[in-house]
């Protein structure tokens, strides 16, 4: 097993990655009122984003620590030891991801909506854990 990949933050980290991931919500909802062939892709690529950033800032809140690895699912699987139901939150963002970055087919608005819900909840949680900053 590979060792697990941290990094250490500080309150004001903590908060900055909340900023970002309330930035990145912002765009995916503005972009979710877009139409057209891949609008769906883009929307859940700008909703992962919001979702990892909200995770780290969770993280950082919770344990002075984010996941700093490549592997997202992992992310999940740590976010899931400080918050079981919000590491499940990303884990389906996660899932997403390759679809919405890589993928050559479109997103369904189902799992857009679905994207959008979790990345929600996630940026939700971030701001409610680091509104002291």
């Amino acid at each position: 097993m590979a060792t697990e990949r941290r990094r250490r933050g500080t309150s004001a980290d903590a908060r900055n990655r909340r900023i970002i991931a309330a930035r990145y919500l912002e765009v995916a909802e503005l972009a979710a009122s877009e139409e057209g062939p891949g609008a769906n892709n883009v929307v859940v690529g700008i909703a992962v984003l919001a979702g990892i950033a909200a995770s780290d800032a969770v993280c950082i809140a919770a344990t002075g620590t984010s996941y700093s690895g490549e592997d997202h699912a992992e992310a999940a699987r740590v976010l899931g030891r400080t918050d079981g139901p919000l590491g499940k939150e990303l884990a389906k963002l996660v899932r997403l991801k390759p679809g919405a970055h890589y993928g050559s087919t479109f997103i369904s608005a189902d799992d857009c909506t679905r994207a959008l819900r979790a990345a929600k909840k996630l940026v939700e949680a971030a701001t409610s854990r680091t509104l002291q900053g």
